[in-house]
């Protein structure tokens, strides 16, 4: 049975799957992207130093959404439809404790809660896709152009993860440890999930695409309920820790984005408001 870097190749070397996975991507993309300029709007006075670099991102997700169509288009494929049940961004959004995307939609200001519940949301999603990027960055070349792709879109998820990472210490420092600690593990375990169901989905459709035998879908899917009990278990609790993000090798230079403005603290609430903004931004 084909493993590792071999089912990989086999998923990206058949157009109907490599139409399906480079679709997802796309979508899941343009989604952040989307998302990422309409919160930055509506983040509170006290974090405006966010929000320039928030908007920047979002447009740079929405720039590889595009990319990742070209790819497709250069192959003569068309995008092919993202079933609800594989899309990752989607069921992290549902399940994931992120208020700011409700409140967004209903064009709400945002409380430094939901700015810090924001941060939180990226930083699992973004840890979940450069890890995957990672993975793939050494095994796409077998289509042209594709290799440059993922190694563009790994380093801009490598500074989107650093710069939720540096958003979170700044509530940290301002004395939020623990709320910040609470709202990673919430949705880490949220993203965990969320992967879970999305994985087993993408599996499903692309073994009836790639035509696997029974046995074969069900020893890969035992590996993904494997790996989820994992970090259920042991593994996911090392994302809600702000430990130093590991050396990461070098990749080729892209356009810079904008100097990350340091969050200034947000003011701070009248005794007996009730405000857990900024008495508590994750309780």
């Amino acid at each position: 049975m084909l493993r590792g870097r071999d089912l990989v190749r086999e998923v990206l070397d058949d157009d109907a799957s490599f139409r399906l996975l480079c679709s997802l991507a796309a979508a899941a993309q343009a989604r952040n992207g989307r998302e990422n300029r309409r919160i930055a709007a509506l983040v509170p006075q006290g974090r405006r130093g966010l929000a320039p670099a928030m908007a920047r991102y979002g447009e740079l997700q929405e720039r590889h959404a595009r990319l990742l169509a070209g790819l497709l288009a250069d192959c003569g494929l068309e995008p092919a439809e993202v079933p609800p049940e594989a899309d990752h961004a989607a069921l992290l959004e549902r399940r994931g404790n992120c208020p700011a995307h409700v409140r967004m939609r209903c064009g709400q200001p945002l409380s430094e809660r939901d700015v810090l519940a924001h941060l939180a949301h990226g930083y699992a999603a973004s840890s979940r896709a450069a890890a995957w990027l990672a993975r793939l960055a050494g095994q796409a070349s077998v289509r042209p152009g594709t290799g440059e792709a993922v190694r563009e879109v790994l380093r801009a998820e490598r500074e989107y993860l650093a710069w939720c990472r540096e958003g979170m210490l700044g509530f940290a420092r301002a004395g939020h440890v623990a709320a910040v600690e609470l709202v990673l593990r919430e949705n880490a375990l949220a993203e965990a999930r969320a992967h879970r169901d999305a994985a087993l989905a993408v599996l499903a459709r692309t073994g009836h695409l790639l035509g696997w035998s029974m046995a074969r879908s069900v020893v890969l899917e035992g590996g993904v309920q494997a790996r989820y009990a994992y970090e259920r278990l042991a593994g996911r609790h090392r994302a809600v820790r702000l430990d130093p993000l590991p050396a990461l090798p070098a990749l080729p230079a892209l356009p810079a984005l904008p100097a990350l403005t340091e969050p200034e603290p947000g003011p701070e609430a009248e005794p007996g408001t009730g405000d857990a903004a900024t008495a508590s931004p994750g309780a």
